[in-house]
């Protein structure tokens, strides 16, 4: 920082690209054990130096006056089967992760192409009163997104609305098959009338303490989450590494702990083990309680099966109590 609090920026420090066979020889070098040469730089061609640096960081050494950061050489020990272990764990979850968005962004689809079909008729995003959460310059910007993405779609039911009906753009239940789940997520559920925002919140269980079954769905907690949501299916359409990630874009907001005479059938309380957690644990959990209600259990079991095969991964270190599996938000 200077004198006037603004963070000064430096030169990016020289790195002289080096041959897979020096990258490789550099780690051996520096007490990478368990791999032979032609076999890590193999690793190094599949993957990259620097993406693999991301799984071997927390077997360097911690530097004396700063622990949290490391360098080389490693541990003593570190075996490179251990990072290609987290690696290869990291590439499963995330497919893991996105399979399970998948399944909530079409229940997402379905769930609003009805209810605002309903509640505005089939092509009730035509107009402004259709989607009232929407101001004048964001429902114009609505109408273009949804053009864009209807002219650029190919699949076979969008082709044959465009080559038989005049309307300019087709029915609810046909254009969110052409949508991104940004598009959806910015334009009909942000625009829909908060009734029908709400009772998708009370669909998924996402409840806050009113009595009213009108304004029981927690719209605010449900926002949030498919925010997180949405940043999360980034990551891993992108293959960001997603174990351990420690950054709040996916960490969702939780329902607030009861205590008292209304604790006992409060869902939030359920969530209290991850009240202070880092890492994507809670991002799991949240997905795992969304799917639940859409599709039962079925994904929780691929998830802790996941976990069962890889029990070298520290579930720690994705921000899971030692209990976890005990916890009720991931009982069988």
């Amino acid at each position: 920082m200077d004198d006037d609090g603004i963070q000064q920026l430096h030169h990016y420090p020289q790195h002289p690209p080096k041959s897979v066979g020096d990258l490789a020889g550099k780690l051996i070098e520096n007490g990478l054990g368990g791999v032979d040469r032609p076999t890590l730089e193999r690793r190094i061609e599949q993957v990259g130096y620097f993406r693999l640096k991301g799984y071997w960081y927390p077997f360097l050494t911690p530097t004396p006056d700063r622990p949290a950061k490391r360098v080389l050489p490693f541990r003593e020990g570190t075996r490179f089967q251990d990072i290609w272990n987290r690696y290869v764990f990291d590439q499963e979850l995330r497919v893991l992760v996105f399979d399970g968005i998948i399944t909530i962004e079409i229940y997402l689809k379905s769930f609003l192409a009805h209810e605002l079909s309903l509640s505005g008729g089939e092509f009730g995003y035509m107009t402004q009163a259709g989607l009232p959460e929407l101001s004048y310059d964001e429902h114009l910007a609505c109408l273009d997104s949804l053009r864009k993405a209807f002219k650029k779609s190919n699949i076979p039911y969008i082709r044959h609305f465009r080559n038989t009906y005049e309307n300019p753009l087709p029915p609810y239940w046909m254009i969110v098959g052409c949508l991104s789940y940004g598009i959806l997520k910015e334009n009909f559920y942000r625009g829909a009338p908060d009734s029908i925002k709400r009772k998708l919140a009370a669909s998924l269980h996402i409840c806050n303490t009113n009595s009213n079954p009108d304004v029981r769905g927690d719209v605010k907690i449900l926002s949030n989450w498919l925010e997180t949501i949405r940043q999360a299916r980034n990551m891993t359409a992108h293959h960001d590494r997603f174990w351990n990630e420690s950054s709040t874009r996916i960490a969702p907001k939780l329902p607030k702990h009861r205590s008292g005479s209304h604790a006992t059938d409060w869902w939030g309380n359920d969530w209290d083990a991850f009240r202070r957690s880092a890492g994507s644990a809670a991002f799991l959990t949240m997905e795992n309680y969304l799917l639940t209600q859409i599709d039962g259990p079925s994904w929780k079991r691929k998830f802790i099966d996941l976990m069962h095969r890889y029990p070298q991964i520290p579930a720690s270190a994705m921000g899971f109590p030692d209990d976890w599996e005990s916890l009720a938000l991931w009982r069988p």
